[in-house]
């Protein structure tokens, strides 16, 4: 009896012991100002193990744009924007090599060889935020890319530039929320910290989950506290 009573006191000491579950990570957006989103969840191409991505390009003058017969790659607002970290974490995977396509190329019919953790998507980063938690930046612009695999990185922190590698057909970011690598599959997960824009023109909190057809910005920092004067 006395055992058992022992037992039940050092399980109830384990539990009582036991750390508390860490918070999920609060994912925001990789990029300042305004941005467009071009294929929310489940849109389009993002399906299957893809089906939690979302495109994004900022404002295009679109006047302007319509008027060249053959545009580059710098005359696409996208192409070199600055990518940032959406949350602290470490570098897992990253791809460099590839090239920017020239707009509207089609993949060549002859694909290179890619090595093992490399994918259709071109140069990437992807950085672990939590177990089960990934976010993936894709399509990044060739020599853009700032960070190395095992790199602790933290929110806001440059990582690479919107490029057009991989299987983008112009300059655009693809941002994956992972909830594994090997294999990739994405999971839902909300983004915090933004406002979208309404039809009326005002700015008000995101739902957390950006939708094609939307402008985002993240939310401006809080205003700071009126001084007291002492009195």
């Amino acid at each position: 009896m006395a055992a058992a009573v022992a037992a039940l006191l050092c399980a109830s000491r384990v539990r009582a012991e036991a750390p508390a579950a860490m918070p999920a990570p609060v994912l925001t957006l990789p990029f300042d100002g305004v941005w467009g989103v071009l294929q929310g969840f489940e849109g389009d191409t993002h399906h299957g193990y893809a089906a939690f991505a979302i495109d994004f390009a900022p404002p295009q003058d679109v006047g302007a744009f319509a008027r060249l017969a053959h545009p580059r790659l710098e005359d696409f607002a996208c192409y070199g924007r600055p990518l940032f970290a959406p949350a602290d974490g470490r570098v897992v995977r990253v791809a460099t090599r590839f090239p920017d396509l020239p707009p509207y190329a089609h993949e060549p019919k002859r694909k290179s060889r890619l090595a093992k953790d490399e994918t259709l998507g071109g140069n990437f980063v992807i950085i672990q935020h939590a177990p089960h938690v990934y976010t993936e930046l894709v399509h990044l612009k060739l020599g853009s890319v700032r960070v190395t695999v095992g790199q602790l990185v933290h929110r806001g922190e440059a990582i690479g530039a919107c490029g057009n590698s991989g299987n983008a057909r112009t300059p655009h970011l693809h941002l994956g929320l992972l909830s594994s690598i090997d294999p990739i599959a994405t999971a839902r997960m909300p983004i915090a910290g933004y406002e979208a824009r309404g039809a009326d023109g005002r700015w008000t909190p995101g739902d957390g989950e950006p939708k094609t057809g939307q402008w985002v910005r993240p939310a401006p920092p809080p205003s700071p506290l009126p001084q007291s004067s002492g009195r």
